[in-house]
Protein backbone atom coordinates (compact mmCIF):
# COMPACT_ATOMS: atom_id res chain seq x y z
CA UNK A 1 0.00 0.00 0.00
CA UNK A 2 2.88 2.59 1.08
CA UNK A 3 4.29 1.80 -2.59
CA UNK A 4 1.13 2.54 -4.19
CA UNK A 5 0.43 5.94 -2.34
CA UNK A 6 4.38 6.66 -3.32
CA UNK A 7 3.68 6.12 -7.00
CA UNK A 8 0.61 8.34 -6.79
CA UNK A 9 3.02 11.27 -4.95
CA UNK A 10 5.27 10.83 -7.85
CA UNK A 11 2.50 11.18 -10.50
CA UNK A 12 0.79 13.85 -9.13
CA UNK A 13 3.90 15.74 -8.93
CA UNK A 14 4.67 15.00 -12.40
CA UNK A 15 1.60 16.26 -13.17
CA UNK A 16 1.57 19.48 -11.33
CA UNK A 17 5.00 20.12 -13.44
CA UNK A 18 3.30 19.40 -16.36
CA UNK A 19 0.97 22.25 -15.57
CA UNK A 20 3.49 24.69 -14.66
CA UNK A 21 3.38 27.50 -17.38
CA UNK A 22 7.06 28.19 -16.86
CA UNK A 23 7.42 24.94 -18.04
CA UNK A 24 5.58 25.50 -21.66
CA UNK A 25 7.51 27.07 -24.65
CA UNK A 26 6.82 30.76 -24.98
CA UNK A 27 4.47 31.20 -27.94
CA UNK A 28 5.06 33.54 -30.80
CA UNK A 29 2.56 35.22 -33.40
CA UNK A 30 4.44 35.14 -36.61
CA UNK A 31 3.43 36.33 -40.56
CA UNK A 32 3.87 33.84 -42.74
CA UNK A 33 2.65 33.74 -46.72
CA UNK A 34 3.73 36.17 -49.65
CA UNK A 35 2.81 39.83 -50.79
CA UNK A 36 3.38 40.80 -54.37
CA UNK A 37 4.21 44.74 -54.83
CA UNK A 38 4.01 46.83 -57.88
CA UNK A 39 6.78 48.90 -58.33
CA UNK A 40 4.57 51.99 -57.83
CA UNK A 41 4.19 50.99 -54.44
CA UNK A 42 0.70 48.84 -54.48
CA UNK A 43 0.06 45.75 -52.91
CA UNK A 44 -0.90 43.25 -55.81
CA UNK A 45 -1.64 40.57 -53.66
CA UNK A 46 -1.16 39.38 -49.85
CA UNK A 47 -1.66 35.86 -48.85
CA UNK A 48 0.01 36.04 -45.66
CA UNK A 49 -1.55 34.89 -42.51
CA UNK A 50 -0.48 34.91 -38.87
CA UNK A 51 0.35 31.80 -37.26
CA UNK A 52 1.55 30.98 -33.43
CA UNK A 53 4.78 29.01 -33.14
CA UNK A 54 7.42 28.46 -30.79
CA UNK A 55 9.52 31.30 -30.46
CA UNK A 56 12.76 28.94 -31.16
CA UNK A 57 10.82 28.35 -34.56
CA UNK A 58 10.48 31.77 -35.79
CA UNK A 59 13.05 31.35 -38.44
CA UNK A 60 11.60 28.95 -39.85
CA UNK A 61 8.38 31.09 -40.74
CA UNK A 62 8.28 34.61 -42.30
CA UNK A 63 6.99 36.42 -45.53
CA UNK A 64 8.29 36.43 -48.57
CA UNK A 65 7.76 39.25 -51.35
CA UNK A 66 7.71 39.62 -54.92
CA UNK A 67 8.07 43.27 -56.55
CA UNK A 68 6.09 43.25 -60.33
CA UNK A 69 4.76 45.83 -62.76
CA UNK A 70 1.41 45.47 -62.73
CA UNK A 71 -0.73 45.16 -65.89
CA UNK A 72 -2.00 49.15 -65.40
CA UNK A 73 1.66 50.18 -64.99
CA UNK A 74 2.56 48.70 -67.72
CA UNK A 75 0.62 50.21 -69.59
CA UNK A 76 0.70 53.66 -68.25
CA UNK A 77 4.36 53.58 -68.79
CA UNK A 78 4.17 52.84 -72.46
CA UNK A 79 2.21 55.92 -72.91
CA UNK A 80 4.02 57.95 -71.02
CA UNK A 81 6.61 57.03 -73.47
CA UNK A 82 4.42 57.04 -76.36
CA UNK A 83 3.81 60.62 -75.26
CA UNK A 84 7.44 61.57 -74.61
CA UNK A 85 8.26 60.43 -78.44
CA UNK A 86 5.51 62.38 -79.36
CA UNK A 87 6.72 65.61 -77.78
CA UNK A 88 10.19 64.98 -79.08
CA UNK A 89 8.23 64.99 -82.70
CA UNK A 90 6.44 67.49 -82.23
CA UNK A 91 3.44 65.71 -81.82
CA UNK A 92 1.27 67.54 -80.10
CA UNK A 93 -2.25 65.61 -81.29
CA UNK A 94 -0.36 62.47 -80.29
CA UNK A 95 1.20 63.78 -77.19
CA UNK A 96 -2.34 65.35 -75.99
CA UNK A 97 -4.27 61.72 -76.80
CA UNK A 98 -1.48 59.68 -74.52
CA UNK A 99 -1.23 61.95 -71.64
CA UNK A 100 -5.41 62.41 -72.02
CA UNK A 101 -5.45 58.87 -71.54
CA UNK A 102 -2.92 58.63 -68.69
CA UNK A 103 -4.85 61.17 -66.27
CA UNK A 104 -8.31 59.66 -66.99
CA UNK A 105 -6.51 55.91 -65.60
CA UNK A 106 -4.63 57.49 -62.71
CA UNK A 107 -4.44 61.32 -62.64
CA UNK A 108 -1.46 61.18 -60.04
CA UNK A 109 0.74 59.09 -62.79
CA UNK A 110 4.33 60.65 -62.67
CA UNK A 111 3.91 64.14 -64.35
CA UNK A 112 1.21 63.46 -66.74
CA UNK A 113 -1.41 66.07 -65.73
CA UNK A 114 1.06 68.88 -65.63
CA UNK A 115 2.45 67.93 -69.28
CA UNK A 116 -1.14 67.37 -70.67
CA UNK A 117 -1.79 71.02 -69.29
CA UNK A 118 1.28 71.82 -70.79
CA UNK A 119 -0.06 70.24 -74.21
CA UNK A 120 -3.10 71.73 -74.04
CA UNK A 121 -1.66 75.26 -73.20
CA UNK A 122 0.70 75.14 -76.17
CA UNK A 123 4.09 75.22 -73.79
CA UNK A 124 4.91 71.62 -73.56
CA UNK A 125 8.83 71.54 -74.32
CA UNK A 126 10.24 69.32 -76.97
CA UNK A 127 12.71 66.37 -77.02
CA UNK A 128 10.54 64.46 -73.43
CA UNK A 129 7.87 65.45 -71.15
CA UNK A 130 9.59 66.54 -67.70
CA UNK A 131 11.75 69.65 -69.14
CA UNK A 132 13.35 67.93 -71.55
CA UNK A 133 14.11 64.41 -70.76
CA UNK A 134 13.86 63.91 -66.97
CA UNK A 135 11.76 62.17 -65.34
CA UNK A 136 10.41 63.65 -61.86
CA UNK A 137 8.83 59.84 -61.39
CA UNK A 138 6.07 61.34 -58.75
CA UNK A 139 6.47 63.94 -55.54
CA UNK A 140 8.38 62.61 -53.13
CA UNK A 141 7.05 62.79 -49.41
CA UNK A 142 7.71 66.20 -47.75
CA UNK A 143 8.84 67.38 -51.38
CA UNK A 144 7.88 70.25 -53.37
CA UNK A 145 9.84 68.35 -56.70
CA UNK A 146 9.98 65.07 -58.18
CA UNK A 147 11.94 61.83 -56.89
CA UNK A 148 14.11 59.43 -58.50
CA UNK A 149 12.48 57.28 -61.10
CA UNK A 150 13.33 53.73 -61.93
CA UNK A 151 17.11 53.16 -61.69
CA UNK A 152 19.13 54.48 -58.87
CA UNK A 153 18.38 56.93 -56.06
CA UNK A 154 19.52 60.41 -57.17
CA UNK A 155 23.04 60.43 -55.75
CA UNK A 156 23.56 56.96 -54.99
CA UNK A 157 23.83 53.49 -55.35
CA UNK A 158 21.54 50.82 -55.52
CA UNK A 159 20.73 48.79 -52.87
CA UNK A 160 23.60 46.04 -52.34
CA UNK A 161 25.74 47.49 -54.98
CA UNK A 162 24.15 45.94 -57.60
CA UNK A 163 23.42 47.13 -60.81
CA UNK A 164 20.95 48.94 -60.97
CA UNK A 165 17.60 48.23 -63.64
CA UNK A 166 16.66 49.73 -66.61
CA UNK A 167 14.02 49.85 -69.10
CA UNK A 168 15.89 47.42 -71.17
CA UNK A 169 15.76 45.08 -68.78
CA UNK A 170 12.08 43.42 -69.75
CA UNK A 171 11.95 40.77 -67.01
CA UNK A 172 13.79 43.30 -64.52
CA UNK A 173 10.73 45.74 -62.80
CA UNK A 174 12.04 49.20 -62.86
CA UNK A 175 10.50 52.22 -60.49
CA UNK A 176 11.14 53.78 -56.84
CA UNK A 177 9.58 50.57 -54.99
CA UNK A 178 12.29 48.16 -57.46
CA UNK A 179 14.77 50.48 -55.90
CA UNK A 180 13.89 50.67 -52.48
CA UNK A 181 13.31 46.50 -51.79
CA UNK A 182 16.61 45.92 -51.33
CA UNK A 183 16.91 47.44 -48.09
CA UNK A 184 14.03 45.31 -46.58
CA UNK A 185 14.78 41.67 -48.10
CA UNK A 186 12.87 38.46 -46.20
CA UNK A 187 15.53 37.93 -44.02
CA UNK A 188 18.14 40.38 -42.27
CA UNK A 189 20.96 38.63 -40.05
CA UNK A 190 18.81 37.15 -36.74
CA UNK A 191 15.91 38.83 -37.93
CA UNK A 192 13.16 37.29 -39.98
CA UNK A 193 10.78 39.61 -42.39
CA UNK A 194 7.01 40.27 -41.63
CA UNK A 195 4.23 42.07 -43.76
CA UNK A 196 5.64 45.04 -45.69
CA UNK A 197 3.55 48.64 -46.27
CA UNK A 198 4.14 50.55 -48.48
CA UNK A 199 3.33 53.52 -50.89
CA UNK A 200 5.82 55.02 -54.13
CA UNK A 201 8.59 56.49 -51.54
CA UNK A 202 8.14 54.67 -48.54
CA UNK A 203 8.70 51.38 -47.49
CA UNK A 204 8.10 49.94 -43.56
CA UNK A 205 9.22 46.19 -42.43
CA UNK A 206 8.35 44.42 -39.23
CA UNK A 207 10.97 41.91 -38.42
CA UNK A 208 10.63 39.06 -36.02
CA UNK A 209 13.82 38.17 -33.98
CA UNK A 210 14.86 34.52 -35.03
CA UNK A 211 15.63 33.26 -31.04
CA UNK A 212 14.21 34.81 -27.85
CA UNK A 213 16.21 37.18 -25.85
CA UNK A 214 15.96 40.79 -25.06
CA UNK A 215 15.06 42.49 -28.79
CA UNK A 216 11.21 41.97 -29.30
CA UNK A 217 10.97 43.38 -32.47
CA UNK A 218 12.94 45.44 -35.65
CA UNK A 219 11.41 47.81 -37.58
CA UNK A 220 12.71 49.03 -40.87
CA UNK A 221 11.65 52.45 -42.60
CA UNK A 222 13.28 52.94 -46.04
CA UNK A 223 12.42 56.60 -47.99
CA UNK A 224 13.68 58.12 -51.04
CA UNK A 225 14.30 61.82 -51.08
CA UNK A 226 14.82 64.11 -53.96
CA UNK A 227 18.42 64.16 -53.36
CA UNK A 228 21.49 63.10 -51.03
CA UNK A 229 20.80 66.59 -49.06
CA UNK A 230 17.75 66.18 -48.45
CA UNK A 231 18.02 62.41 -46.44
CA UNK A 232 20.96 63.60 -44.71
CA UNK A 233 18.78 66.65 -43.46
CA UNK A 234 16.01 64.09 -42.47
CA UNK A 235 18.82 62.02 -40.94
CA UNK A 236 19.79 64.83 -38.82
CA UNK A 237 16.05 66.04 -38.00
CA UNK A 238 14.58 62.52 -37.40
CA UNK A 239 17.33 60.07 -35.93
CA UNK A 240 19.47 62.15 -33.93
CA UNK A 241 16.20 63.75 -32.47
CA UNK A 242 14.60 60.42 -31.69
CA UNK A 243 17.22 58.71 -30.36
CA UNK A 244 18.92 61.07 -28.27
CA UNK A 245 21.02 59.68 -25.93
CA UNK A 246 23.91 57.59 -26.27
CA UNK A 247 24.47 59.33 -30.02
CA UNK A 248 27.30 58.43 -31.83
CA UNK A 249 28.11 58.55 -35.72
CA UNK A 250 29.51 55.98 -37.64
CA UNK A 251 30.36 54.32 -40.78
CA UNK A 252 28.46 50.87 -42.37
CA UNK A 253 30.50 49.92 -45.06
CA UNK A 254 30.66 53.33 -46.99
CA UNK A 255 27.59 55.19 -45.97
CA UNK A 256 27.35 57.99 -43.16
CA UNK A 257 25.39 56.61 -40.24
CA UNK A 258 24.23 57.17 -36.89
CA UNK A 259 23.37 55.32 -33.84
CA UNK A 260 21.36 56.31 -30.75
CA UNK A 261 18.76 55.12 -28.18
CA UNK A 262 16.29 56.07 -26.20
CA UNK A 263 14.23 54.06 -23.49
CA UNK A 264 12.86 50.72 -24.70
CA UNK A 265 14.81 51.56 -27.95
CA UNK A 266 17.67 51.66 -29.89
CA UNK A 267 17.97 52.85 -33.51
CA UNK A 268 20.42 53.26 -36.22
CA UNK A 269 19.81 56.20 -39.62
CA UNK A 270 21.84 55.74 -42.38
CA UNK A 271 21.39 57.34 -45.97
CA UNK A 272 22.98 56.02 -48.94
CA UNK A 273 22.62 58.71 -51.62
CA UNK A 274 19.23 59.97 -51.73
CA UNK A 275 18.04 57.01 -49.60
CA UNK A 276 16.99 57.36 -45.92
CA UNK A 277 17.03 53.93 -44.21
CA UNK A 278 15.90 53.28 -40.27
CA UNK A 279 16.27 50.36 -38.16
CA UNK A 280 14.64 50.78 -34.84
CA UNK A 281 14.74 47.71 -31.91
CA UNK A 282 12.21 47.48 -29.37
CA UNK A 283 13.65 46.04 -26.57
CA UNK A 284 13.26 44.69 -22.83
CA UNK A 285 16.73 45.68 -22.10
CA UNK A 286 17.32 48.69 -19.84
CA UNK A 287 20.50 49.27 -21.67
CA UNK A 288 19.41 49.56 -25.17
CA UNK A 289 22.80 50.40 -26.38
CA UNK A 290 23.90 46.88 -25.71
CA UNK A 291 22.02 46.04 -29.46
CA UNK A 292 24.44 48.16 -30.89
CA UNK A 293 26.04 45.58 -32.87
CA UNK A 294 22.82 43.82 -34.10
CA UNK A 295 21.61 47.09 -35.73
CA UNK A 296 25.35 47.13 -37.34
CA UNK A 297 24.88 43.78 -39.01
CA UNK A 298 21.39 44.11 -39.65
CA UNK A 299 22.18 47.72 -41.51
CA UNK A 300 25.00 46.25 -43.36
CA UNK A 301 23.59 43.57 -44.62
CA UNK A 302 20.56 46.13 -45.82
CA UNK A 303 22.84 47.95 -47.69
CA UNK A 304 24.96 45.36 -48.93
CA UNK A 305 28.02 47.10 -47.23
Amino acid sequence: MRRVWMLLVVLMLGAGLVAVPGCRKQMVTVQTGEIVLCTNGEIVSDTTEEIEVPADEVGQHGVTTTVITCELHEKLASLYAAAEKALADGDMEAAERALAEITREDPGYRDSARLLADVRGGTAAAGGGAAGGTDPGGTAPGTSEGSAPGGTAPGGSSPGGSTPSTPDDDDTPVGPIANLTGYIPDRLPGFVGQRIYSDPFVLFRDYLPESPGKIVQLAVEVEQFKDAAMAEGYLDSRARTRYSSNGQDLKIGSLDAYFGTRPDLAGLAMTDGAVLVVLEVYTTSDNPAEHKDALVAAARAAAGQ
